[in-house]
C-alpha cells in the first residue's frame, strides 16, 4: 500500500520541473507553520489538514506557477483582498518560481487555518 507521503511525493515529482522546488519548499513550510498538520491526496492534489482534521490548504502545481490554496477561504480574514479565484469557498495565492515568496503574508493566512474545525467540511470548487 502506498503511503500518503509517497503519493504527495509522486504528485510533486510529476509536476513541471520549474515548480518542483517551489512545491517542496511550500510543503515543508506548511508542516513548519501549521501545528499538527497532516497531508493527503484529495481532488488530485496535495491537501493539508490542520490538527482538528479539517482540510484547510492545498497545493496545485501548474506548468508555470503554484497555487497555494485555502479550502475554507470564506472563513479567513482577507482585508487587503489578496486571495484570488472565483471559487467559493476555495481561493488561492499564486506563487511563481524565481520570484520572492511573501512568507509573512502566507503565514497570516495559515495561522488562521489553525482554528478551523472539521465539522463543516467544504470542498474545492
Amino acid at each position: 500500500m502506498t503511503s500518503k507521503i509517497d503519493q504527495v511525493d509522486d504528485y510533486i515529482g510529476k509536476c513541471n520541473a520549474p515548480v518542483v522546488p517551489l512545491l517542496k519548499d511550500l510543503r515543508a513550510y506548511i508542516h513548519a507553520t501549521l501545528p499538527g498538520a497532516s497531508e493527503d491526496m484529495q481532488y488530485g492534489v496535495p491537501v493539508f489538514l490542520n490538527a482538528h482534521g479539517a482540510p484547510v490548504l492545498y497545493l496545485f502545481g501548474s506548468k508555470e506557477y503554484v497555487n497555494f490554496g485555502f479550502l475554507r477561504s470564506s472563513e479567513l480574514s482577507d482585508p487587503n483582498g489578496v486571495l484570488e479565484g472565483s471559487g467559493k469557498p476555495s481561493k488561492h495565492i499564486r506563487v511563481l518560481p524565481g520570484r520572492p515568496v511573501d512568507w509573512a503574508g502566507l503565514t497570516a493566512f495559515v495561522t488562521q487555518c489553525e482554528s478551523i474545525s472539521s465539522d463543516a467540511r467544504n470542498t474545492m470548487h
